[in-house]
């Protein structure tokens, strides 16, 4: 499979809806709100808040620090496992610590959820042998030990003809990691009108970078109905980069909010961002991607979308001077209308309102029940 041979996007506002109205991405508020999110009142950082959840810590002593905290999050990017059980087993380590950086936490340890098909078969166990390899890889890279985990095998459906259709493998990645101040700590939604956009990792002129792309997204099985290729290449020392000016800055309170591109690219990330929120943005670039669809739907790139507060502008310039192996792209700036509105390259590629947007994440699952329910 070839990006190159699909038909680049027409209407991408239209595309960025279907992505929303995915289960995958759509909000899960339906499931989580029937449980307790509060954990004893020690919840700082609740579901759909944030890239990761956070607890609070407390002091088991008057030696203890008043202001540390536990971030978690679980990841796993099954498409791209199926395509490369080994790349795709390391995106899903980079993703679970992208997504701890994201509030502000410094990744400490992982457990894992191995769930796979027969390793009797030649695929099967091929797939679960490097999906253990890349798992390894990126914990060596994160120094994120491996404390425990459980192995699910077997995972077939036999259908009434005999033939067996094995799952996804899936290795999901469970990570924890340390909030030194959790009066630190962002979410992912924008917090103030004239905030800076900025685009951390791989910029939107990409000139076909084989860190980003199409194979094994989310839009490539939702739009172009197929799961082909091979996905992006993983760079830890990319992701490496970027998660540690992220964390800095957010230590230093350069920054407002901030959140990980991952499912459905840099466009259903940017949506998110203005539906947690109900703040709009107005951004703009000049350079032209390869693809349109690459730039807004592709995965990969150890992209993160953040929000610089407007008075610690020249405080983040400081900042980003001392990591100039982190690619930082400008894409605009926050604003009280609520839209987004995206020009690329002179030519206006998303332009929608956040209700709209909000209206369409909020109601997918919701509405797939209701209508479970009343078949």
């Amino acid at each position: 499979w070839r990006e190159e041979e699909e038909p680049d996007v027409r209407n991408p506002t239209d595309l960025l809806m279907r992505l929303l109205d995915d289960p995958t991405i759509a909000s899960k508020r339906w499931v989580y709100r029937q449980y307790d999110q509060q954990v004893l009142a020690n919840t700082v950082m609740s579901s759909g808040a944030g890239d990761a959840a956070v607890v609070r810590l407390r002091p088991q002593n008057s030696l203890d620090q008043q202001t540390r905290g536990v971030a978690a999050t679980v990841d796993c990017p099954n498409r791209w496992v199926a395509l490369d059980p080994e790349r795709g087993a390391m995106a899903a380590v980079a993703e679970a610590a992208r997504n701890l950086s994201c509030v502000g936490a410094e990744p400490l340890a992982i457990t894992n959820n191995l769930n796979f098909p027969s390793p009797e078969t030649a695929r099967g166990y091929w797939q679960l042998a490097m999906a253990c390899r890349g798992i390894a890889q990126a914990c060596r890279a994160f120094e994120t030990p491996v404390t425990g985990g459980n192995v699910s095998l077997y995972n077939e459906t036999r259908g009434d003809d005999g033939t067996v259709q094995p799952i996804h493998p899936t290795p999901v990645i469970g990570m924890v990691g340390l909030v030194q101040d959790i009066t630190r700590i962002v979410g992912l939604g924008w917090r103030q009108s004239g905030d800076v956009v900025v685009l951390l990792g791989v910029p939107l002129d990409d000139q076909g970078d084989a860190r980003l792309g199409l194979s094994g997204s989310s839009y490539q099985q939702l739009v172009c109905g197929r799961l082909a290729g091979r996905p992006p290449l993983v760079d830890l020392d990319l992701e490496q980069a970027v998660q540690t000016l992220l964390r800095e800055a957010i230590h230093e309170g350069l920054l407002a909010s901030s959140h990980d591109s991952s499912d459905g690219g840099l466009a259903v990330a940017l949506a998110e961002c203005c539906i947690t929120s109900g703040l709009g943005v107005d951004l703009s670039v000049q350079d032209q991607p390869s693809r349109l669809d690459r730039a807004l739907f592709g995965e990969g790139g150890a992209r993160v979308v953040v929000s610089v507060k407007s008075e610690q502008e020249k405080g983040w310039q400081t900042l980003i001077q001392r990591h100039p192996d982190v690619p930082v792209q400008v894409l605009g700036r926050v604003v009280d209308q609520p839209a987004l509105r995206f020009d690329l390259a002179g030519q206006t590629v998303l332009d929608t309102s956040i209700r709209d947007l909000q209206q369409v994440h909020e109601e997918a699952l919701p509405r797939r029940l209701r209508r479970d329910a009343e078949s």
